[in-house]
């Protein structure tokens, strides 16, 4: 905790540069006329190489740092054969600068991140689903924690697309799902403004803030028959996708649990040293800000579990539910390893020491599974960023 006194003073210091700033800025020509003509996007002529054609984009904050692809007039007409959408259509006003993303401009992020005509679909359920409110998505884009965007794709698209959702799903070799995680953090960056004047503001950074994080779901290597997606009320026959933020995930690499029990032993483990500073299970903030989900104690966590582990899990815990009702009894810790002054016991225990046994989970619907990945006995873990209220998850459409 920061004393208050040093809260005060850093305040006081920058309350005059946060008044100069609301007061005194005028809008350059050029930021008035972008602001109020969202389409045509602007056509610009540039002679040079390949590298140079990289440097300008970077210079002028067009792009991450990684390569990208000249999102030339012809590329982007073709993109935007792969939607049904027209190419005015503004599909976000992306905080925290309010960018406008038309459908043409998300087409030339699109060509710009390697995405092909059929991956438009794809792309603006991406966009539909961050821009949702519950997702929060000005506070995930603006902190200085190393927050990750997570996208989760469910259902007939990972076939029809040539998806990889086993061995090695969310990393390096898969082109689909790297260049929508790169197309994603282009719009938070160059659209919605979330790029600072020199470097990220964020404490250590991620490479996630260049490429997020995209996983598909394995429905044939689930043990229990029943997706994410399908949980959470869709159909077999949808394509979905799921997102929110996160903090960065921990891994469970437990290779000799043979039982279901000993192996949610060491997951409900890792899930209280993931996110325990975060939040406790707890009730309440002390005093700030507090999601709907946080008032009713449901701060979700999402166990990303590869097919080997589930199999173990399931041979024990036949259903999902068990699964959750477990870890709920199990991941719990004395009160002095949850954040100071953060957090607070649910009223229901009364006065607590810090050896007092405090469950992370009021309810199992906190508890979110999904089967990923292929061979190899290790597991994700994944906190939400606070402001988070829930995952959404929309259907992905023409």
């Amino acid at each position: 905790m920061i004393p208050v006194e040093e809260v005060k003073a850093k305040i006081d210091k920058a309350f005059p540069d946060i008044v100069a700033a609301a007061t005194q800025w005028k809008a350059t020509a050029a930021v008035a006329s972008a602001a109020v003509k969202p389409y045509p996007a602007e056509r610009i002529s540039f002679k040079g190489s390949y590298a140079d054609l990289n440097k300008m984009f970077f210079d002028r904050k067009w792009s991450l740092g990684l390569p990208i692809i000249p999102p030339t007039p012809d590329k982007v007409a073709e993109m935007l054969k792969g939607t049904s959408h027209k190419p005015d259509e503004v599909l976000w006003v992306v905080p925290p600068r309010q960018g406008m993303l038309t459908v043409e401009l998300a087409a030339a992020i699109g060509v710009m991140a390697g995405c092909k005509p059929e991956h438009m679909p794809l792309m603006l359920a991406v966009i539909e689903a961050f821009k949702d409110p519950d997702a929060t998505w000005r506070s995930i884009t603006t902190t200085t924690a190393p927050t990750v965007p997570i996208v989760i794709i469910s259902g007939p698209i990972i076939d029809k697309l040539g998806l990889n959702p086993g061995t090695g799903t969310a990393g390096a070799e898969q082109p689909v799902t790297n260049a929508l995680g790169y197309f994603l953090n282009l719009v938070a960056d160059v659209v919605g403004g979330s790029m600072p004047p020199n470097w990220d503001k964020s404490t250590h950074g991620t490479s996630a803030d260049m490429v997020a994080m995209v996983f598909t779901e394995n429905a044939k290597g689930n043990p229990w028959k029943q997706t994410y997606a399908e949980e959470a009320g869709f159909k077999p026959t949808d394509s979905v996708v799921t997102v929110f933020g996160a903090y960065l995930g921990g891994c469970n690499v437990d290779h000799n649990s043979n039982t279901g029990k000993s192996l949610l032993n060491t997951l409900s483990s890792g899930i209280l040293g993931n996110s325990s500073g975060i939040c406790g299970c707890l009730s309440d903030y002390k005093g700030g800000h507090q999601t709907e989900y946080e008032k009713n104690g449901v701060v979700f966590t999402f166990l990303f579990l590869c097919p080997e582990h589930a199999d173990t899990i399931a041979r024990d815990f036949p259903t999902k539910q068990a699964v959750k009702d477990y870890i709920v009894k199990t991941a719990v810790q004395p009160f002095k390893f949850y954040s100071p002054g953060r957090c607070l016991p649910p009223p229901e225990f009364g006065p607590v020491t810090e050896d007092t046994l405090v469950p992370r989970f009021k309810s199992p619907d906190s508890i979110k599974l999904v089967v990923t990945g292929g061979a190899g006995k290790q597991s994700q873990i994944w906190a939400p960023f606070p402001m988070v209220v829930h995952p959404v998850s929309v259907l992905v459409k023409d």
